[in-house]
């Protein structure tokens, strides 16, 4: 029994087949604006996902757009791959210009970073340059920053850095503001419960 051509393409991208998945888009150009079963992200949002950035790569000069948000919350793919901790995905993604959206707490790639418990990600896109000080207020966070939301996650070190970073180094500054971040998680916790 052959193939669904989705199925094809999940297999060359789990392979890291560049040339499956050039051959595939060119037979089925269709597929370049494909929602995936996969949280509703395209391609190259799956790619991401899994960290195959040769796929990616790939998808790309095949056609499928980088920018494009899943369909479920508008999460980038930038967002997937720190939440599952490729390093390299993400790298690659910031270098080819990549919009570093932190419009909503959850396409925000510095907390998908904090959830995938990744400080090295987490410095990667403090220096690319991502705003670290937008807060959140919604249904479930309340004046919610990324120091806030690493400490609410149990992430000191993603914290700690993050507040440093804020502060410019300056560790007493530091210091007063994960005092007071600790304090809005707390408040964030409890009401979440």
């Amino acid at each position: 029994m052959k193939k669904s051509v989705p199925v094809q393409i999940i297999d060359s991208i789990k392979e890291g087949d560049a040339r499956a998945i050039e051959a595939l888009f060119a037979q089925y150009p269709e597929q370049v604006d494909f929602v995936t079963p996969f949280g509703g992200q395209s391609w190259v949002g799956y790619a991401a996902q899994i960290g195959k950035l040769d796929s990616i790569k790939a998808l790309i000069k095949a056609g499928v757009d980088p920018t494009k948000g899943d369909t479920r919350e508008g999460r980038l793919p930038i967002s997937s791959a720190a939440h599952f901790g490729h390093y390299d995905v993400v790298e690659f993604f910031i270098n080819i210009g990549t919009d570093l959206d932190v419009t909503k707490s959850v396409g925000n790639p510095l907390f998908g970073a904090i959830v995938g418990r990744s400080p090295e990600i987490v410095e990667l896109l403090l220096r690319a340059g991502i705003d670290s000080t937008v807060r959140y207020d919604s249904p479930s966070m309340d004046n919610m920053d990324a120091v806030a939301f690493a400490l609410m996650r149990g992430e000191t070190e993603c914290a700690k850095i993050i507040a440093l970073w804020n502060s410019r180094g300056d560790k007493v500054a530091a210091n007063s503001a994960m005092e007071k971040a600790e304090e809005i998680a707390i408040k964030n916790t409890m009401t979440s419960k």
